[in-house]
């Protein structure tokens, strides 16, 4: 398959750790992480990490099934 670049945003409460468990999802599907951002949300307690991968969409479908759990 061919390689796309994709954006992917996450919603979730900010604790230690979460940055490090995210980038062993990737690590672990060899995946590259193009571009990492994290900011606030609209909803108190609540971060929006924003991560920018290129990858084939076979490889980003079991990232994100990954990131959901």
């Amino acid at each position: 398959m061919e390689k796309q670049e994709y954006t992917i945003t996450l919603y979730t409460e900010n604790s230690i750790g979460l940055i490090g468990r995210i980038s062993t999802i990737f690590s672990r599907r060899k995946a590259n992480i193009e571009s990492l951002n994290t900011s606030p949300s609209e909803v108190e307690g609540i971060h929006r990490f924003t991560i920018v991968i290129t990858e084939a969409e076979d490889v980003l479908r079991k990232l994100c099934r990954q990131l959901e759990k």
